[in-house]
């Protein structure tokens, strides 16, 4: 018997819809979620099979009485079944997440089929393989001219034994968080690519890149490496339409090449203390110093600390900097904010604490406050909001707030969150010796998390 037409005033107003607008409709949802619509009545039967978006999850069908091969086994005879009923040529935008460990021939006659079509603009594949098993893609990924974006995760390696059928013409955005790719090969067969993110494995598959040049139209760059044994000759930014930058880098790069990115918005250093980083991370700072945003990570800081002679760039364009450091110093940060003259929000964050040693008995390293000479310009003229992470209640910390305090003439707020304190007498020491300050803002209200 077919299911009755609902007759309610929302079922007459969706039936009102053209086949178009309700396929787009569901193409938000997981298509086993646009299949199940086709009990609703006769008219949508057959709706979901003229789809242009398919969304394939594998973990939906887990079950606890199926064990993984049944799940497994359901899942590929799924997409078996919606594959063989839609117009695949015709698939925009394809997403596959799950585990095929027993079906690698099989699942490599799927992205063929999909890539194959003269449509497909987005290509999603989160493929992983409890068994420690790898996965390889058939070469029709990287020769799909119509492909815009393309993100691959999980339990696949990514090489070329023929670089002559990597074609990525039209490819804006690319993702890898992979067990190893051979980056600079695929970096150089996209010439439109925009946006790239990418965790690099170097150790994993015996890949080790010995340098890595990234293609000149990249406008946001997030590039994540872990740490190898090898060593990265040469990391190459030459990007001048850059906008986003972060790098989080704890493998060794020898050298990076820079240039100046006039339309840098916004930068993230997370540059894991080094040698051979401390040899050129000075460069990178300046060619970063038009950004509005800018996050030192501690490692970073530790690594300009030791820069010698280190001069900051003028940051003309900077309003909001955050920065950490495994031990506090004052000296430094000082030195920044003279070179940002606009800046509104300063965030620190100190990640580690000599006053651990005070806990246990242990002397506690002397502060290095040293009262500055002259008074940043942005202390006085911008900046509004401080907010003071893990703050520990040293004397070179409580100093330099005090600074802040009496010299900052349009402060709004400043927060100071404490880590290793929780006694609520302590807290209230901490507030009440900042709260005796002198201010320079009338308006500006001090808070204790």
């Amino acid at each position: 018997m077919e299911p009755e037409e609902d007759n309610s005033e929302t079922s007459t107003t969706i039936s009102t819809l053209p086949d178009s607008i309700l396929c787009h409709i569901l193409s938000f949802l997981p298509t086993r979620t646009s299949m199940a619509t086709s009990i609703l009545s006769r008219r949508w039967r057959h709706l979901w099979k003229d789809l242009h978006v398919l969304n394939l999850d594998g973990y939906s069908f887990s079950a606890p009485e199926l064990s993984r091969d049944q799940v497994e086994e359901r899942f590929v005879d799924f997409v078996n079944e919606v594959l063989h009923h839609v117009q695949v040529r015709r698939i925009q935008k394809f997403r596959l997440d799950g585990e095929v460990r027993n079906y690698s021939h099989t699942l490599s006659f799927w992205i063929d089929s999909v890539t194959s079509g003269p449509h497909l603009q987005e290509l999603y594949l989160s493929l992983w393989n409890s068994s420690g098993s790898f996965y390889t893609l058939p070469y029709s990924v990287f020769s799909c001219t119509s492909l815009v974006s393309l993100i691959l995760k999980g339990d696949i390696i990514v090489s070329f034994d023929n670089l002559q059928s990597v074609q990525l013409p039209s490819l804006k955005n690319l993702e890898l968080e992979v067990i190893s790719v051979e980056l600079d090969k695929l970096l150089s067969h996209c010439p439109a690519l925009e946006m790239l993110k990418v965790f690099i494995f170097f150790n994993s598959g015996g890949i080790d890149p010995n340098e890595i040049h990234l293609p000149p139209s990249l406008k946001r760059l997030t590039l994540e490496s872990e740490a190898c044994d090898s060593t990265v000759d040469h990391l190459e930014i030459h990007t001048p339409s850059l906008e986003y930058l972060d790098l989080s880098l704890v493998a060794c790069y020898s050298q990076i090449s820079v240039r100046t990115y006039p339309n840098i918005v916004e930068a993230c250093l997370n540059i894991c203390f080094d040698d051979m980083h401390i040899d050129w991370i000075s460069k990178l700072l300046n060619a970063i110093c038009g950004a509005k945003l800018l996050a030192l990570q501690a490692s970073t800081t530790a690594c300009l600390v030791c820069v010698p002679s280190l001069e900051f760039p003028q940051f003309c364009c900077l309003v909001r900097l955050q920065i950490g450091f495994e031990f506090f110093n004052s000296r430094v940060l000082i030195d920044l904010l003279h070179c940002c003259c606009k800046l509104e929000v300063l965030v620190i964050h100190a990640c580690e604490s000599v006053s651990y040693g005070c806990l246990y008995g242990e002397p506690v390293e002397p502060s290095s406050w040293t009262q500055p000479v002259s008074v940043p310009s942005c202390v006085v003229s911008y900046l509004n909001i401080i907010e003071f992470r893990d703050y520990e209640d040293l004397e070179e910390e409580h100093e330099f707030i005090a600074y802040l305090l009496e010299r900052g003439l349009v402060l709004k707020t400043v927060t100071i969150h404490t880590r290793t304190f929780t006694d609520k007498e302590i807290k209230d020491h901490i507030i009440k010796k900042l709260s005796v300050v002198p201010r320079g803002s009338s308006t500006c209200q001090l808070k204790l998390d």
